[in-house]
């Protein structure tokens, strides 16, 4: 079954080549696993987590979760676990699980730790957020990468974000990315040996 991308589905300034459209459709409707339901992250301070995703961000707090028992491991402690809903109702998720991360570090470790990109709909939706996270004494940095553009900042518990806004060429690169991903990766593994 082809799940239906089509150049009309695309604004104008964005249509595809219909070979590409074609590639791109088959090389989804063969992939079972469709899409994340959430991605779950560790947190010190949930209320501070909240005010952050949903009060900053914008992104609303569609559950949270409190345990008093750990099913996986039979952990007596309590704890509680969030979830932040994206515009896809895909969701970012986080613990707060006191006695397990209570000696955790929570800032990022470099540029290139693990990091939380969310995709957006144009540059003027980075500057709201720019702005928004400006008011909010965060700091943050625009990376113009050619194919996207970047606003790089970390949350309260020290995760690496960044919002991504595609630029028209990025639908292009995609394809050229993914007919020569294996190659790019055999020549990297290569050149790391």
């Amino acid at each position: 079954m082809e799940k239906d991308i089509s150049a009309a589905q695309l604004p104008v300034s964005l249509a595809l080549d219909p070979t590409n459209i074609r590639e791109m459709r088959l090389r989804r409707a063969d992939n079972r696993l469709r899409n994340i339901h959430h991605h779950a992250f560790r947190c010190r301070d949930a209320e501070e987590t909240r005010h952050f995703y949903e009060d900053i961000l914008k992104m609303p707090l569609v559950a949270a979760m409190v345990m008093n028992v750990n099913a996986a491991t039979d952990d007596p402690e309590p704890f509680c676990h969030i979830f932040f809903e994206m515009g896809d109702g895909n969701c970012i998720a986080f613990f707060d699980y006191p006695a397990v991360l209570k000696n955790r570090a929570f800032k990022p470790e470099g540029p290139f730790d693990h990091h939380l990109a969310i995709e957006v709909e144009g540059d003027e939706v980075i500057e709201e957020y720019r702005r928004r996270l400006e008011e909010a004494n965060v700091s943050s940095q625009y990376i113009d990468h050619g194919v996207f553009h970047s606003l790089y900042f970390n949350d309260p518990n020290g995760l690496n974000c960044e919002l991504v806004s595609k630029v028209r060429s990025t639908y292009d690169s995609e394809i050229s990315e993914a007919r020569t991903a294996h190659e790019n990766l055999r020549r990297w593994t290569a050149t790391k040996r």
